[in-house]
């Protein structure tokens, strides 16, 4: 009987010791910041218009019918998870259409909110560029 309760007792005592230090010895550092779940339904409709758009504004050269497309996006889903890729097309778009300042606002909200996105070296770029086009003028 001796050897029965020693057994339990030295089974609760090591139990206990690895259930205190689990949570230290499996630690893997600072996770990344949970991001709010996204509306699947909106996630698909929009990426839908954001395909439909990068078709008319590089394909169709159907300037009107991207920024129309790119503004629902907008309007209607502003956590849309490529909103630097909307923004960029903004940008290009209205940059087609002669509309030289709309597209400056819209490549500075693009590298201000999405620094570290595909597109913000393409934008810092095009802002070089808008600064340089009125002195050549």
């Amino acid at each position: 009987m001796f050897g029965m309760k020693s057994f339990a007792a030295m089974f609760i005592l090591v139990l206990a010791i690895l259930v205190s230090a689990a949570p230290k010895s499996f630690a893997q550092g600072p996770g990344k910041p949970i991001e709010a779940p996204r509306d699947a339904a909106l996630e698909i409709a929009a990426r839908h218009n954001l395909e439909v758009a990068r078709w008319n504004l590089t394909k169709r050269k159907a300037y009107e019918g991207a920024r129309d497309r790119l503004q629902e996006i907008i309007d209607t889903y502003p956590d849309f998870s490529r909103m630097d890729e909307v923004d960029f097309l903004m940008g290009e778009l209205h940059l087609k259409l002669g509309k030289s300042e709309k597209a400056a606002e819209y490549y500075s909200k693009l590298v201000k909110a999405y620094p570290e996105s595909e597109f913000a070296k393409k934008a810092r770029t095009r802002l070089d560029e808008l600064k340089v086009e009125p002195e050549k003028k």
